[in-house]
Parts: C-alpha cells; sequence; structure tokens
C-alpha cells in the first residue's frame, strides 16, 4: 500500500470535493452524501490498485485543488507511483 504524504492529501482533498460534487450534481450520483465515507474506501483500493476512472467531477476537482495535471500519468506520480 501506499503511504506517501501525497496519497493521504490527495484522499482528503477527493473526499471533500466528492462531497462537494454530490451536494451540488445529485443526480449524477446513485448514491446519497452520506455514502462517501463508504465511497472513499472503496476508491483508496482503486488508487492504489491504479484501476479508478479519472473522469468524475470529483477527481477533476481534487486535480485542480492540488495542481496537479489532469491524466493519469500525473496522478500516479503525485500518488507516488514512480513505475507508470
Amino acid at each position: 500500500m501506499n503511504t506517501s504524504a501525497n496519497f493521504d492529501k490527495f484522499i482528503t482533498e477527493y473526499e471533500k470535493q466528492l462531497q462537494a460534487a454530490i451536494v451540488k450534481y445529485p443526480a449524477e450520483y446513485g448514491y446519497p452524501v452520506t455514502e462517501v465515507p463508504t465511497v472513499v474506501g472503496k476508491m483508496k483500493v482503486a488508487f492504489i490498485r491504479k484501476s479508478y476512472n479519472k473522469d468524475g467531477r470529483a477527481i477533476k476537482a481534487t486535480c485542480k485543488a492540488l495542481n496537479i495535471g489532469y491524466t493519469y500519468r500525473d496522478i500516479d506520480m503525485f500518488l507516488g507511483y514512480n513505475e507508470i
């Protein structure tokens, strides 16, 4: 498991952005804001496995907030994966 400070920073920001996206665009999400912790837990696994989909509003907003390029390569590098 990746334990880098950047990974933790990304997950914290992602949770914040996911909650905001669900509140602002509820029709785009199939779950209520109360499910954010569960979804974030599942996404942690997806980020670790590098099996995530970056196309959601929350990941895009996370990249913007953390000044990360909105590409798989840039996200993976920020998360601490040097092998891409």
